[in-house]
């Protein structure tokens, strides 16, 4: 800040009692020191840091050399150091501040969704077989309804956005919702929240016979018991469980995004949004109109 002519205080903005260089920030403050005790992760035999930053960080980087046997977590280290670094920012801009067990567990989470999309990733990579057809939106049995939830997820802001809509067997939209989100930390809590408000929303409507289709894969096989719930969403993830008075049994299944358009247009144009406040729609907008015609026309087949 002091390089850019923006403040005139070199001193740390968390403990005051160095120059806030990036060693100090990420190694030597006291607050990083007890970061990094918090997530495991042992400093070097002699009992404390090195004065050169390099040393530092060629030492949280190879862990796994230096203690093979032992749980390390060494995936973790660069999203500590990107959390160090983030959480200063909203310390000095937003005035935000975390405990050192919660900001472990935020650079946790940022790590499973890396992971989550390099695996992702790994199997688009992957020649098929043979050729897939792209999965379009089926209708719902007649006298039951279909509701497909989507949400979107900016890193930098942590700021989200979901949207919702509920059809019929004919295709025809009943409702539709969306909303702005601050505050979220993954792209999965924001996809687990679009479930979450569509599930009370339309229970609160009085709908009781209803499927759900969500595009996210983790979030339907964290539902389903087929992946470990984490810590950080189990709340989320019992509140979408347990069924609202006098709607049945809540049912969640995966379906990929060619089949899930118009929730996932409704959640990108909640980045325009300038209120947090919750819109929901009962008359198909302008710009839905053309993925509605062809969702409809594919059921008329």
């Amino acid at each position: 800040m002091v390089h850019r002519h923006i403040a005139k205080d070199k001193s740390c903005s968390r403990c005051g009692a160095e120059a806030e260089t990036v060693n100090h920030l990420l190694f030597t403050c006291p607050y990083a020191r007890l970061i990094w005790a918090v997530a495991n992760v042992h400093i070097p035999p002699p009992g404390s840091w090195s004065d050169s930053f390099y040393s530092k960080l060629h030492w949280v980087l190879n862990l796994k050399q230096e203690y093979p046997k032992e749980q390390v977590e060494e995936d973790l280290t660069p999203w500590i150091m990107w959390r160090l670094w983030k959480n200063r920012n909203e310390l000095l801009f937003r005035s935000k501040e975390y405990t050192a067990q919660m900001y472990v567990e935020k650079a946790r989470d940022d790590a499973r969704v890396w992971k989550s999309r390099e695996e992702v990733k790994l199997k688009e990579v992957k020649p098929p077989a043979a050729a897939i057809p792209e999965r379009r939106w089926t209708p719902p049995p007649q006298g039951k309804l279909k509701c497909n939830t989507d949400a979107t997820w900016m890193q930098e802001t942590e700021v989200g956005g979901v949207g919702w809509v509920l059809r019929d067997h004919n295709g025809d939209m009943l409702w539709a919702g969306a909303k702005r989100l601050p505050d979220m930390g993954s792209v999965h809590e924001t996809e687990m929240e679009a479930l979450r408000w569509a599930i009370r929303t339309l229970a609160g409507f009085g709908y009781r016979n209803v499927t759900f289709e969500s595009d996210s894969q983790v979030l339907v096989r964290m539902l389903n018991n087929e992946e470990e719930i984490w810590p950080r969403v189990k709340p989320m993830i019992q509140a979408i469980s347990s069924s609202p008075s006098g709607m049945e049994k809540v049912e969640v299944a995966y379906y990929p995004r060619s089949g899930n358009k118009i929730a996932h247009r409704i959640a990108k144009e909640t980045t325009m949004f300038t209120s947090i406040v919750p819109k929901l729609y009962y008359i198909v907008t302008s710009g839905l109109l053309s993925c509605m015609e062809a969702d409809k026309s594919f059921v008329e087949q």
